[in-house]
């Protein structure tokens, strides 16, 4: 039989904090009716669940992404930052829902401050382009007296929101995204939308959406992307969705034998 022993006095290496990250979408009551809810005995006076905020805190989430998932590839963060009751509501065809747009950018802000977590936002690759890309960058992080700076202020935040980490699309390899883009339109579309971002702010990092189909052209998408826009690349996005239909423990936990 083989053993683990854990001896807490062995250092051999540090750990990213950031792996204890995770992510909130406009998906079921993940926003609506869990993180925010409004006129709830729950809330407090910005809309925000306490009980939600109280458990979260104890899970220790040290990055939070948002707008999603496959909303991000639909998005127009410009509909979620105009005052509530002046947002227009959309229809959101990753979900077949409709968005209203109440909780948006400075709402996720405040959240990811209440939590004490770092905010992680993803920007639309899909049916967007990088002007609306970099736009966001300087709503969130400008400090100049541009038009976009003065318009975060009128919203009620002088201060710069200092978003650190950057999403270029979400599973853009995927056909069932809006914007589906081969490996050579994403290489192209990172090196550009990447470049104006941090143009805009040169301290962000920014990460690929680089695998999650795991039957498409996964080597030659990741290779191209690194070969155009290695220099822009601070981190690569893996999503691979796991269960253990077969209810077998072992085989469960040692999933990851199989890549």
């Amino acid at each position: 039989m083989n053993h683990i022993k854990i001896d807490p006095q062995r250092i051999t290496g540090t750990i990213d904090r950031n792996i204890f990250g995770g992510f909130a979408k406009h998906l079921g009551r993940c926003i609506y009716g869990g993180i925010y809810e409004p006129g709830s005995p729950l809330a407090d006076k910005q809309g925000f669940r306490r009980d939600v905020l109280d458990t979260l805190k104890r899970l220790g989430i040290t990055i939070l992404r948002y707008p999603g998932g496959n909303l991000a590839s639909g998005y127009r963060w410009r509909d979620g930052v105009e005052p509530v009751n002046e947002r227009p509501a959309r229809t959101d065809l990753a979900w077949n829902d409709v968005e209203t747009n109440q909780f948006g950018t400075n709402e996720f802000i405040e959240f990811c401050h209440k939590l004490k977590t770092e905010p992680y936002l993803v920007v639309n690759c899909g049916d967007g382009d990088m002007r609306e890309a970099r736009d966001w960058v300087e709503y969130c992080n400008g400090t100049r007296d541009s038009t976009l700076v003065k318009l975060r202020r009128e919203h009620g935040y002088p201060k710069p929101h200092n978003v650190k980490y950057w999403g270029i699309g979400n599973e853009v390899d995927g056909h069932w995204q809006i914007g589906y883009k081969t490996p050579e339109e994403y290489a192209r579309a990172f090196k550009e939308f990447g470049k104006l971002m941090k143009w805009v702010d040169p301290d962000i990092k920014l990460v690929a959406s680089a695998v999650s189909d795991w039957k498409g052209s996964l080597v030659e998408r990741t290779r191209l992307l690194l070969e155009q826009a290695g220099d822009l690349v601070d981190y690569l996005s893996l999503h691979w969705y796991i269960g253990n239909a077969a209810n077998d423990f072992e085989a469960y936990m040692a999933v990851s034998e199989a890549r």
